[in-house]
């Protein structure tokens, strides 16, 4: 009937109601009682790994977090070592991360966190620095550290990254892209950047992009390595970098013009041949009498001379593959040249090798797409017939030194050996002959403690020194005969007092 089943759902109904009111009150003394036995046990363990087992039950557990554990967390983590930008434990990844993880998950529970913007970075620069190391175990605790940094409501510190390569800018790819992440490597979504003033590169202003990830053209391409300077807008929560700058490189391909291959004879002071490379490679020849004078300019497209780390001029032998260089110096108006005399170059650079030399000059800088390699001329090296062979300059392997040991000398027959090492203990057989001539026994050995401790005592220190005669170090002998001698200083001294008084009583 409608009355029995209304009944039968007010019972139910207050059943239900009953077991609610009993989960609340088993729930109010149970939540005590935990929080209470973590932080008794943790009086007994004060370990960092403890703690942070503490701060993750105490983060599960029903109601408000326990101030004492709260107030621990900035205690805990002034225990950290910190080398550089990192923060670490002594217990290495495990219990860093460990802690990130508990420290985070009762901080969030209070709804602040006891660390501060510097220990989360440095914190997460250790962790992150961790990521390409190999195992199971070192991978399980990087994300366990990573994810407590980037998955809390709390500071979630943020780094700035280049994208693509796009740190090199050339002509073809002017743009520069950034991105800022989390410690997972997420983008912040609701950041953005901007680029700072006194740029040379860049025009001052926002960069375009959104969700973390942003772009900006260079304005103009200016050949050397530039500092951009950027600022970061970021949501509540995130921290942000400590990188507030980042370093870009423009790449601008150069052109080596103004070449001046010039040969002088240096008996007569004529010039034989000038060439401006007008109609492509020089072909000249010379000998000792013979100097050589290269000039010439590197320049960018709009025509101005350009200064690069480094400049050679390369001889190769067409026959042997040897290679000579020289460096091309600059002068005060950035012209590079080479000034060699063969009278002494010939012997000392060029090893009296004669032959034709390809002639290069080559071109390298940080500021390069790449190395550039111009071939100038070939040269005809004469020399007169010498009977010495001529120097090998080449970086190939020399031949094996064979050495083959003096024979040793032929040993005597054994024998004589033996024979030799019986003379050798012959002192030892006339010191007994004389002692029993003289009456020497042990008749009188004592055989108290003071007596046997003598004598073993004496047996220890001969045995120390045959040890070290065979091969332990000063230190360690010192060190047990030290000891060694003491005890057997105090049972000689014990054993001719006992002596005496026999000898005194009699």
């Amino acid at each position: 009937s409608p009355t029995q089943k209304q009944w039968y759902q007010r019972r139910v109904r207050v059943n239900q109601e009953r077991k609610l009111e009993a989960r609340r009150r088993s729930d109010t003394v149970l939540v005590p009682t935990i929080n209470d036995a973590v932080i008794a046990a943790l009086k007994s363990e004060d370990s960092v790994m403890a703690h942070s087992l503490a701060y993750l039950t105490a983060s599960l557990v029903p109601g408000d977090a326990p101030k004492d554990l709260l107030d621990s967390i900035e205690d805990i983590a002034h225990r950290a070592d910190t080398i550089g930008s990192a923060m670490s434990f002594d217990g290495g990844l495990m219990e860093t991360a460990m802690f990130l993880k508990g420290a985070f998950a009762l901080s969030e529970k209070a709804g602040s966190s006891a660390l501060s913007d510097s220990m989360a970075k440095k914190f997460a620069n250790y962790v992150a620095s961790n990521k390409n190391k190999s195992g199971q175990s070192n991978l399980f605790y990087t994300l366990i550290g990573l994810d407590a940094l980037a998955n809390n409501k709390l500071m979630v510190p943020s780094q700035l990254l280049v994208l693509e390569n796009s740190a090199v800018l050339t002509t073809e790819s002017p743009s520069l892209k950034l991105s800022l992440v989390d410690p997972l490597g997420n983008a912040v979504v609701g950041s953005g950047l901007f680029v700072e003033g006194g740029q040379i590169v860049f025009a001052v202003g926002e960069m375009s992009g959104a969700d973390g990830v942003f772009e900006v053209s260079a304005e103009s391409l200016v050949r050397g390595i530039h500092k951009v300077g950027v600022a970061a807008t970021l949501p509540a929560s995130y921290i942000a970098p400590d990188v507030t700058s980042v370093s870009c490189k423009v790449v601008l391909p150069v052109q080596i013009k103004d070449i001046l291959f010039k040969l002088i004879d240096v008996d007569d002071n004529r010039v034989m041949t000038t060439s401006d490379l007008s109609e492509g490679p020089v072909v000249a020849k010379g000998d000792l009498s013979t100097r050589l004078i290269l000039d010439f300019s590197v320049k960018d497209a709009d025509g101005y001379s350009v200064s690069l780390h480094q400049a050679f001029v390369r001889f190769t032998n067409s026959k042997t593959g040897q290679q000579v260089y020289f460096i091309a110096q600059p002068d005060l108006n950035k012209k590079y040249n080479i000034d060699l005399n063969f009278r002494t170059a010939a012997s000392k650079s060029f090893g009296s090798l004669a032959g034709e030399y390809s002639v290069d000059a080559i071109l390298g800088d940080a500021t390069l797409p790449s190395a550039m390699i111009l071939n100038i001329a070939t040269f005809t090296l004469d020399l007169p017939e010498s009977s010495e062979p001529s120097t090998d300059l080449s970086k190939s392997a020399k031949p094996e030194i064979s050495h083959i040991f003096r024979v040793p000398e032929k040993r005597p027959p054994q024998a004589i050996s033996m024979f030799f090492t019986g003379l050798i203990f012959l002192p030892a057989l006339v010191l007994l002959v004389v002692w029993a001539k003289l009456g020497a026994n042990i008749s009188n050995l004592s055989l108290s403690l003071s007596g046997v401790g003598f004598h073993a005592g004496l047996a220890a220190i001969f045995g120390i020194y045959i040890n070290f005669f065979i091969g332990t170090n000063m230190f360690t002998t010192m060190k047990y005969l030290s000891g060694v001698a003491v005890i057997t200083f105090l049972a000689g001294q014990r054993l001719l007092s006992s002596i005496a008084a026999q000898k005194k009583a009699k």
